[in-house]
């Protein structure tokens, strides 16, 4: 099964060794995926009733299915990447792990399922980050955008299964800084861009509009949460 994985990946990756750059409608989809967990976290600390809450996660799981084109292509650029050697986080393991997470998020409706989930996602966010640390910023760019998908889904189950906001929401923004910081100094023509109305973003700059557009949310969000005396 490895096997085959990694031989589609490259295939991709062969064919399209330069990716295309993503429309500025494909950088709102990962972030709105973002937008509607920060949703679910905001109903679930205000009590929210229990209809209103599942109202809430039916949002964000349409917003991840919305995504789903993105989600297949990035995780197949993730599996063709460079396997940096023993003791190294596999990137096959980070493209199965994000795809797994996303196709399988309505677990979290199940009280069974939850705790596997929770692990699993917060594993996950882990690896990625870590792998994302140690390549390249333009071999990065895919796991850049996975953490993008990842990050908001380990916030909801870790709240869902009864964690205080606080500490996953702080390793949500650590990594969102992060990918900032990584990329900014590639990706400054960031305002121009915008002001040009370009409708297109370089394909490793696409996370930093990710991450430039969840920052500001995150900061609201973690301004909402009860502080510790």
């Amino acid at each position: 099964m490895r096997t085959f994985i990694l031989v589609a990946a490259l295939t991709l990756t062969a064919c399209d060794s330069r990716p295309p750059p993503k429309t500025l409608s494909e950088i709102n989809q990962i972030v709105g995926i973002a937008e509607q967990a920060i949703g679910v976290v905001q109903k679930i600390g205000a009590g929210a009733s229990t209809a209103d809450v599942k109202e809430a996660m039916q949002e964000m799981y349409a917003a991840i299915a919305a995504a789903d084109g993105q989600i297949n292509e990035i995780t197949q650029r993730i599996g063709g990447g460079k396997y940096l050697g023993r003791h190294s986080i596999d990137p096959l393991d980070v493209s199965a792990c994000t795809r797994s997470l996303a196709f399988g998020v309505q677990g979290l409706e199940s009280q069974i399922m939850l705790p596997p989930l929770v692990n699993s996602a917060v594993e996950c966010g882990i690896n990625a980050r870590i792998y994302y640390e140690d390549v390249s910023t333009s071999a990065g760019a895919a796991v850049a955008l996975a953490l993008g998908v990842i990050y908001p889904i380990v916030l909801v189950a870790n709240v869902k299964a009864g964690v205080p906001a606080g500490p996953p929401l702080q390793e949500y923004r650590s990594v969102n800084e992060i990918i900032i910081a990584r990329l900014t100094p590639k990706c400054r023509e960031r305002q121009q861009s915008r002001s040009a109305g370009g409708a297109q973003v370089r394909y490793e700059c696409a996370a930093y509009e990710v991450a430039m557009a969840v920052q500001p949310k995150l900061e609201a969000l973690g301004n909402q949460l009860p502080t510790t005396p």
